[in-house]
This record gives C-alpha cells, sequence and structure tokens, in this order.
C-alpha cells in the first residue's frame, strides 16, 4: 500500500465510499471529493492508487468506464460434485495440455422460477479434443450416462429430452471467462449468464426463466461487468444483449450504457 495511503485513510475513504454510494453508481470524480474532503488528498497519483486499493479489495466494482458500484454481493464459486470431479481427474489424467471444464446445469434451480428435472453435465473442451473426450467418457461411463455432443443434442432435442444421467461435450470458446484455483479451471457465473443467453443448448432456460435467473444472480451475487460484457462482446449483438439487462427488474445501478 503506498506511504500516502495509510491503513487509517484508507479504512475512512472506504467506509464513507460504502456509506454514501452503497445503491448508486459513482465515478473518479467522486472518490477524489471524499479523499479531499477527508485527508486533503488532490494527488492524481494518489487517487489512482485509492480506487486500485478499493478494486482490489474488492470494495468497489467497475461496472462501466469511470462508473462503479459498492460490492454489497456474495462472490460467486462454483462448487463441483463428486461425479463433475470424479470426470475432471479422468480427462485431466489422460489429456494433461487439454483445456476444458466440467460443471452441472443442476446449479441453476438456485435461480429458476421452475424447478428443473432434467440436469445434465456439460464437458466444454478445444473444439480440437471434442471426439477425443467423447471417446474418453464412453471407455469409462457409458453404462452409466448418455453421451453426446452439442450438436447431436441441439439436432435431436426431442429425442434427449427427458433422458437421465446425461453428459454433453460442447467447444469451450477460447473467451470464455473462467476461474483458476489450485491449478484447476471453473465455469463462472458470467459465462454461465452469458451462455445461456446465446447457445440454443439451453433452451429450457429461455424467456421468463431467462429473465427470472438473471435477477435472481443480481439479487444474490456479485457480478464482474467488465468480464460479462467483454465476453459478450464476443458472443453476440452487445447492443441487445446490453437492452435485454436493462429491461430486467434489477436494481438502477446495475444499467448499462446502450450506446
Amino acid at each position: 500500500m503506498p506511504t500516502e495511503v495509510n491503513n487509517v485513510k484508507y479504512i475512512e475513504i472506504s467506509e464513507k465510499v460504502r456509506e454514501i454510494y452503497k445503491d448508486k453508481t459513482f465515478g473518479k470524480k467522486d472518490i477524489r471529493n471524499i479523499a479531499e474532503e477527508t485527508y486533503n488528498i488532490k494527488s492524481d497519483k494518489t487517487i489512482r492508487n485509492i480506487i486500485g486499493i478499493l478494486k482490489s479489495n474488492n470494495v468497489i466494482k467497475e461496472i462501466e468506464k469511470d462508473k462503479y458500484i459498492v460490492v454489497t454481493k456474495l462472490i460467486y464459486k462454483y462448487k463441483a460434485k463428486n461425479a463433475e470431479n470424479e470426470i475432471y481427474r479422468m480427462i485431466k489424467r489422460e489429456y494433461p495440455k487439454i483445456d476444458f471444464i466440467v460443471w452441472n446445469t443442476d446449479i441453476l434451480n438456485e435461480f429458476t422460477l421452475h424447478y428443473v428435472i432434467s440436469n445434465y453435465i456439460i464437458v466444454e473442451t478445444e473444439k480440437v479434443a471434442i471426439d477425443l473426450i467423447v471417446n474418453l467418457l464412453k471407455m469409462d461411463y457409458l453404462k452409466k450416462y448418455t453421451i453426446i455432443t452439442q450438436d447431436i443434442l441441439n439436432n435431436n432435442k426431442e429425442l434427449y429430452s427427458n433422458t437421465e444421467n446425461l453428459i454433453i461435450v460442447k467447444p469451450l470458446h477460447i473467451k470464455s471467462p473462467l476461474r483458476n484455483e489450485n491449478e484447476k479451471r471453473y465455469v463462472t457465473i458470467e459465462k454461465i449468464m452469458l451462455d445461456l443467453y446465446v447457445d440454443k443448448l439451453y433452451i429450457q432456460y429461455q424467456g421468463k426463466e431467462l429473465e427470472t435467473i438473471y435477477e435472481n444472480i443480481f439479487e444474490k451475487y456479485d457480478i464482474d461487468f467488465k468480464r460479462l460484457i467483454k465476453y459478450a462482446e464476443f458472443r453476440t449483438d452487445i447492443k441487445e444483449y446490453k437492452k435485454f439487462i436493462n429491461s430486467l427488474n434489477i436494481p438502477e445501478k446495475y444499467k448499462l450504457k446502450e450506446k
């Protein structure tokens, strides 16, 4: 921490930011005003340091350029179950250099309007590795699971609509926002949100259900807007996506500029 922003100064500035801007957005000039009024801090470099400290300590979040919100929500961390962990370990053991993640759509029931019974395990990997992963899974899991690719499912929705114990292997987008922990990669809430909006694979989560999922995520968890929007820019019409977010029943501070 820079010497000109000691712990006492940082704590007081942090508390004032939380108190004043708990329910609304603010910018660099607002943080400057607090720093100047509290400790007569005017240096641009010091203000940048303060903003960096607030961001790194998860006090504030930048949702657009020079538009911040106070972080008041939980940080989402995907918790894999035994089945996903076993699959992950097997793939990692056989193909340690391949990029992939494993997750289960049953986590969406935390956010849905209607409880979805037909959930499935998703394995996302590099396009060139999809057939390798499918064949590997069939060697060990064919008796327990139905193992198909995303393309097969999308072209045969009715055939697999009521299939239990389903594993779907799909391409992992190169720009996917992932979480790295203990040499393992996990899906993030931002990736889940955007993929539900874009991919035909998740057709049961469209319409009002998708709106409810988004609204419940916004209600409970902290969203990394810069990560979400950056990913959206690669995968969909960003203007339409921002319109969708702005149409939701969410606090005004989360609304985005559509231009």
